[in-house]
């Protein structure tokens, strides 16, 4: 479309061949309303109240009497009637503007002149307000703009400004001068492209071109305009679409952040559409920063292509989003749900366990539909971190079968420990013994409980009764150690080291029953000597104690001590290389508890940042 495509429109003077108003009555045979009761034109629009004044004129309120509707009368201004192409530029405007005739560009009625010879053009008035206004109260926070004119709305509004441009571009019109304050949205979801007054037609002349946008220049509009003005239109005024694409991105990038995407001391830089920086706190969703960048890139080939790319991107986000709208609101029904079923859980007679079931099935179903909602992580969160009242089934498995490795752990180093009572044999048979009968009563309860603690660590379950079997006996043997040096002598030691080894033991009754055990092997040696029953381990005389060996031949002090003191560092290493092993299982377990909760965190993490 250009300029030869528009037809010529007569003016007054060659309807009429009069000056002024006169002649009417030939102006109503050239329009074809020789009926007189029809408003003469003189009469026809009676104006009314100011609605807008721009550089080229201004725009009035006026009812139109032939119609008997209102209308809004744009009028060139007094003083730039003189100028002949001040008034064909104005013409153009409402020429381009009349034959654009889409649902979301106000259309044309009537071009005209008054008796006072001012130029005026009549048009569709439309109701609502400019998208700089409503941007201006978001900007303030406004409560009821925020209510009304969601993100959703707004982008609806702009992928019809999107289609808008596009169908212009369609009829070679491009309009150069997009801007909020250019965009209407009507009370009643219509949506206005404005003031095609710097419009450019594909393969019009580079000096029509440059006539039609030095209203740049005009004062007061020098700063609004270039801001959403692609970097090719600052140079040259003769652009193709994709200055518009420039300006749609530019509006759009305003949409989401509420902030202008250039400002005058940013105006000559590139420009930089990323919400993310620019606006983190809007939490923009990323596909609509993509969109942005794409659209103001400052290379006119890096852009979309045409507006309509640039709404079918906007509405596949829009596709998107619904669903999400949906998946939320499916995520609110089950969060419910999860919430009910804890409410009936804590009700007396309830089925804890059913209902504590349902209310983690529900609030995960509804983590999966909306990972990013808080509560639901902490309902999440506070129902994995809560026992069940009854100890589940598999889980009382699992820890039968963690205390039976534990419990076989412990029956290896019991081999090992009763077979090192064997190694002082040899000892005692070159040091002489006195009575083999008490040596018996020591190695035998060891030997046996050494073979029982073999058998049992292959089996994959050790009875509880096998258990004290080798504990009691290992403590009668322990006992049984009195009748070397006296049940004051290494015994004490002994036992206390073995039962507080077995205090490690995963269970309690276990643990109970081998501290009174333990007690008893080393009071019952002592209070048998004191009743007479046994024969004294000591002697006391003149403040010295003297030990009595009942079982060994002590050949001299060299010996003995040593024999004590190997047998010390035996009771040493022995409890401390099983506390060691036990100790490593266990960092083992809680190293994988502790990742296990790290990964939950984790979890809780993405999800809320999702």
């Amino acid at each position: 479309m250009d300029e030869s495509t528009i037809p010529s429109f007569p003016t007054y003077a060659d309807l009429t061949q009069t000056r002024g108003w006169s002649g009417e009555a030939t102006r109503q045979v050239a329009l074809g309303l020789e009926d007189t009761s029809v408003a003469l034109a003189v009469d026809r629009y009676a104006e009314g109240a100011l609605l807008g004044v721009g550089g080229m004129g201004k725009v009035m309120l006026a009812h139109d009497a032939r119609i008997g509707r209102d209308v809004a009368v744009k009028q060139l201004r007094t003083d730039r009637e003189v100028a002949p192409e001040e008034r064909e530029r104005f013409l153009r405007e409402a020429r381009v503007q009349g034959q654009l005739e889409h649902p979301a560009i106000v259309p044309v009625y009537d071009i005209d002149r008054r008796p006072d010879g001012t130029t005026f053009f009549t048009m569709r008035r439309v109701l609502g307000r400019t998208l700089h206004a409503i941007l201006e109260d978001l900007r303030q926070g406004d409560p009821a703009a925020r209510a009304r004119y969601t993100q959703r709305e707004l982008l609806t509004a702009f992928a019809t400004i999107c289609l808008t441009i596009d169908y212009a571009h369609s009829r070679g019109v491009i309009h150069r001068d997009l801007k909020p304050a250019n965009l209407m949205l009507g009370d009643f979801g219509e949506v206005y492209v404005l003031d095609w007054g710097l419009a450019r037609l594909t393969g019009e002349t580079e000096k029509a071109a440059v006539a039609a946008s030095s209203r740049l220049s005009i004062p007061g509009e020098l700063m609004g305009t270039p801001l959403y003005m692609a970097p090719e239109q600052m140079a040259d005024p003769g652009v193709g679409p994709a200055a518009d694409v420039f300006a749609l991105g530019a509006i759009l990038f305003e949409i989401l952040t509420f902030e202008r995407l250039r400002s005058p001391e940013t105006l000559w830089l590139p420009a930089d559409a990323r919400t993310s920086e620019r606006a983190p706190e809007r939490g923009i969703a990323p596909e609509l920063e993509t969109i942005c960048i794409r659209a103001t890139e400052t290379e006119a080939a890096d852009r979309y292509p045409t507006p309509r790319a640039l709404q079918e991107a906007v509405v596949r986000f829009l596709d998107g989003d619904r669903e999400l709208a949906q998946r939320k609101a499916l995520a609110v029904d089950h969060a419910g749900r999860a919430r009910e079923a804890l409410v009936r859980a804590a009700e007396l007679g309830a089925d804890y366990e059913h209902e504590r079931g349902t209310a983690i099935r529900e609030v995960v179903r509804a983590l999966a539909l909306d990972p990013a909602n808080d509560e639901n992580v902490a309902t999440l969160g506070q129902l994995m971190s809560t026992p069940p009242r009854v100890m589940p089934e598999s889980v009382a498995t699992e820890m039968v079968a963690a205390e039976q490795r534990l419990v076989q752990i412990g029956a290896r180093y019991s081999i090992g420990a009763s077979l090192m009572w064997f190694l002082f044999l040899p000892v005692v048979l070159v040091i002489g013994l006195h009575e083999p009968a008490q040596a018996a009563l020591v190695l035998v309860p060891v030997g046996l409980a050494a073979v029982m603690s073999f058998v049992a660590s292959r089996s994959r379950f050790i009875p509880a009764w096998i258990q004290l079997a080798v504990i009691g006996l290992t403590l009668l043997g322990g006992a049984a150690t009195s009748r070397m040096f006296g049940p004051l002598v290494m015994v004490p030691t002994l036992i206390a080291t073995f039962t507080i080894v077995l205090q490690a033991h995963p269970s309690f009754r276990m643990r109970m029953a081998t501290l009174g055990l333990g007690a008893i092997a080393m009071t019952v040696p002592a209070l048998l000597e004191l009743a007479g029953v046994l024969s004294p381990s000591y002697v006391f005389e003149h403040g010295n104690v003297v030990i009595v060996p009942h079982m060994l031949a002590l050949p001299g002090p060299t010996a003995v001590t040593l024999l004590l003191l190997v047998a010390s560092l035996m009771m040493l290493s022995v409890p401390c290389l099983f506390i060691s092993r036990l100790r490593t299982a266990l960092n083992e377990a809680q190293t994988k508890l502790l990742l296990q909760s790290w990964l939950f965190r984790r979890l809780g993490e993405e999800l809320t940042r999702g």
